[in-house]
């Protein structure tokens, strides 16, 4: 892992890249992480997220497809263990943000095209899929941060960029967070992301649908600040915001919203 990282947010823990707290000046540290897909993790990896970060959740938002690796640029790949965190103490919940029907050939090769676009205008079509598919797997994540006194937890998707990254957004929105703050946090993945890109990129190319398309894919698996200031947008504008996304997408109710925003401003330096 590349310890040039900044840290914090950055933690090192080792087999996983993307590893970071999203603690600071508006949300509150020591309660949400997020990664790429975690189940590389060491077993030194595993006891620093139980000891030392007290993570007792993971909450993975992989479809079906990703865990079996399935698909032309996964030939040769071991398939993931999720069952590797119960010996130390965390459990993991699956909470896929597109069902195993929504993830075939036709529907990823859809996908991946609006992430392959110039500009802005694909990750906002693919983020706005990724707002409608996730209300069961977002409220879920949602309820458990509304407790009282939730249990520190890591978010995951494969990468941590869009899944996650959406996620992570809406979070920053419901704790007031500016605009260029939430997308600045969002970039930080190309940072967390850098040693496996080239990898990313290698497999997406073996993909029928990308085969050829350098730019395109390179673009797909990039984080550019731009991309989430747009997709801010369209969640003011489209959903309501971050808080009208949580009640009337999500059904959570106005207390466990106003109890969610205390959770995770809790101890953030914007209020202290």
């Amino acid at each position: 892992m590349d310890t040039s990282l900044p840290s914090p947010p950055f933690i090192e823990i080792p087999g996983i890249f993307n590893f970071r707290g999203i603690g600071g000046h508006y949300v509150g540290p020591g309660l949400i992480f997020r990664s790429a897909d975690p189940t590389k993790a060491t077993s030194i990896g595993l006891q620093k997220m139980r000891q030392d970060l007290g993570i007792r959740v993971i909450y993975d938002l992989r479809s079906a497809p990703e865990i079996k690796r399935d698909g032309p640029e996964w030939a040769g790949v071991a398939v993931d263990k999720a069952d590797v965190f119960e010996p130390y103490g965390i459990k993991r919940e699956w909470v896929p943000v597109f069902a195993e029907k929504d993830y075939g050939p036709e529907q990823v090769a859809l996908r991946y095209k609006e992430y392959t676009r110039s500009g802005s205008e694909g990750f906002v079509q693919a983020y706005r899929d990724i707002l409608r598919a996730g209300t069961a797997a977002y409220g879920t994540i949602l309820r458990h941060l509304a407790q009282d006194k939730p249990a520190p937890c890591l978010v995951h998707c494969t990468a941590g960029k869009d899944r996650t990254g959406v996620l992570v957004a809406l979070l920053f929105m419901l704790a007031g967070a500016p605009v260029d703050d939430i997308a600045e946090e969002y970039a930080l993945t190309d940072l967390g992301l850098a040693p496996l890109k080239p990898l990313f990129i290698e497999r997406l190319l073996k993909n029928p649908v990308l085969e050829g398309d350098v730019e395109g894919v390179k673009n797909m698996v990039s984080s550019k600040a731009e991309n989430m200031l747009a997709t801010v947008e369209m969640i003011n504008q489209e959903f309501g915001g971050a808080e009208v996304y949580m009640t009337k997408t999500c059904g959570l109710t106005e207390a466990e919203v106003k109890r969610l925003r205390k959770n995770i401003t809790e101890g953030a330096l914007a209020n202290m």
